[in-house]
């Protein structure tokens, strides 16, 4: 058997298994991975057959929410089940991607990508950055098989799948002129045009991807941090076993571009060097110069690097199977190559699964388990009695009560307060604000003392975690129940 078919066949395994295995994490995890910004996503996709103009809404992505929308029939479990779909391809296209390459062994591109400790659990949330990265490999192998006007359309979308990826247009429009490609370079605006004319139809404005654009502003209790953020926290992000193979890889193509410059723009060269290790790069640089300065609603999330996963699992591959190719296996040599990689994809999985109780990884924290106290409380009191409203900040509640906050559509559970500084004003005799330590004060803005010292509320209930923990701005996380006298 030839080593190609060895390869392919391994492919098929691994995916076969991480398929599997996806599809359960889907299915039986008990929480969303990211909590209230994938279940906020879910809200989106779900609402847009009964307001249509969601469809463009900046938050949820309009690209995922065209192509995840029909999933939500099924429910929070059917994009879920997307976003699997979305993970699979991407490991499939990263393997053809590698091996168009010139990579010998590509099958570790999709253990690399798949059982990432920062990608695997996307399989568990409603998060963009998986169709992402699928749009960014997608159009690099279409690049790279010479079907340049297909992949300048793929791109062209990529802008509303995240919008970082506007950072990719500018780079396929110099790939195409470095290859004489004038012909392609019109259809890099398809994306554009085509959501444009949408939202100039539902009346937005043929512009409204600007005038709508939500992340100019600099949230105060989001924070800064350190500009290697991502850098540091490498083993929750990537693995050890994938850092060093990245470390590797990045010493090698830059000695190798530096010695052989003009060589650099030769096809396989050209993909893998500016269509794929250079977006990736800027991609992480740009993220972290934000996180650092505070910019732009950056909160410094890991998994903010699954948005480039696969372009690095495919650098890194082709990367590895080249230094390979140089270390001497003596009188094994065939076969050492092979056994290095499959002894390196063993290490990559375990690495991610040690010390875990469980293969679905994000398991509830002491903020959900609070959360859930306080639902059972709700439930037990036998809330909703009657009329009166529950005001609530997280998510969580909404999940569990079945009510989605974008449809509209009349509940007993509220999500905001416009009258922040006189609440009382707003709310009836009876009604409930269940004030959480993190989102009430941060985006609700009402803080704890404003309705702890006001005589037209009191306290029904308070619940407190085993241990105390600081939230985003700061404080401790606690929840209390308030009930307009």
């Amino acid at each position: 058997m030839t080593s190609n078919k060895i390869d392919s066949r391994i492919t098929q395994l691994i995916v076969s298994v991480s398929a599997f295995l996806l599809v359960y994490v889907a299915l039986f995890s008990v929480k969303h991975y990211a909590d209230s910004e994938s279940m906020n996503h879910y809200f989106i996709v779900e609402s847009v057959f009964t307001n249509p103009v969601m469809a463009l809404d900046h938050w949820g992505k309009p690209l995922f929410i065209a192509l995840s929308c029909l999933f939500s029939f099924f429910g929070d479990r059917g994009v879920m089940i997307f976003n699997v779909l979305v993970m699979i391809l991407s490991a499939l296209i990263s393997f053809k991607l590698s091996r168009k390459l010139g990579a010998k062994y590509s099958f570790i591109a999709p253990v690399l990508l798949l059982f990432a400790p920062v990608y695997y659990p996307f399989a568990q949330s409603c998060l963009t950055e998986p169709l992402f990265g699928l749009v960014a490999i997608y159009s690099a192998l279409l690049f790279a098989n010479k079907r340049y006007t297909f992949a300048a359309i793929v791109i062209s979308f990529i802008i509303y799948s995240r919008s970082e990826g506007i950072l990719f247009l500018p780079i396929y429009f110099m790939a195409l002129l470095l290859k004489n490609e004038w012909k392609p370079l019109p259809f890099l605006g398809v994306g554009f045009l085509s959501y444009s004319l949408y939202g100039a139809l539902l009346g937005k404005g043929f512009l409204w991807y600007f005038y709508d654009y939500p992340y100019s502003s600099i949230v105060s209790f989001y924070g800064t941090g350190p500009f290697w953020n991502w850098f540091i926290h490498y083993e929750s992000i990537v693995g050890l076993p994938f850092a060093i193979l990245i470390v590797v890889s990045f010493v090698l193509l830059t000695f190798q571009t530096l010695l052989k410059l003009r060589n650099s723009l030769n096809s396989q060269n050209l993909v893998l060097i500016y269509l794929i290790t250079v977006p990736a790069a800027i991609y992480i640089f740009g993220h972290s110069f934000l996180w650092y300065k505070g910019w732009s609603a950056s909160v410094g999330l890991p998994r903010i690097v699954g948005g480039v996963l696969p372009l690095i699992a495919v650098f890194t591959t082709v990367s590895t199977n080249k230094l390979l190719s140089y270390v001497p296996f003596f009188w094994f040599k065939k076969r050492g190559h092979f056994l290095a990689i499959i002894l390196f994809a063993c290490w990559m999985v375990i690495f991610t699964f040690s010390g875990k109780k469980s293969v679905i990884l994000s398991q509830p924290n002491d903020m959900n388990k609070l959360i859930n106290e306080s639902i059972d409380w709700l439930e037990n009191e036998g809330y909703p009695k009657g009329k009166e409203s529950v005001v609530v900040y997280k998510t969580d509640y909404l999940v569990h009560f079945g009510v989605n906050p974008k449809k509209e559509e009349k509940s007993f559970l509220k999500t905001n307060i416009h009258r922040r500084t006189q609440p009382e004003k707003e709310l009836e005799s009876g009604d409930l604000i269940v004030w959480d330590g993190q989102t009430t004060p941060n985006e609700g803005g009402i803080s704890f003392l404003s309705l702890d010292t006001n005589s037209h509320f009191e306290k029904l209930a308070t619940f407190y975690p085993p241990v105390n923990f600081k939230v985003l701005g700061g404080g401790n996380y606690f929840i209390v129940i308030f009930k307009r006298k």
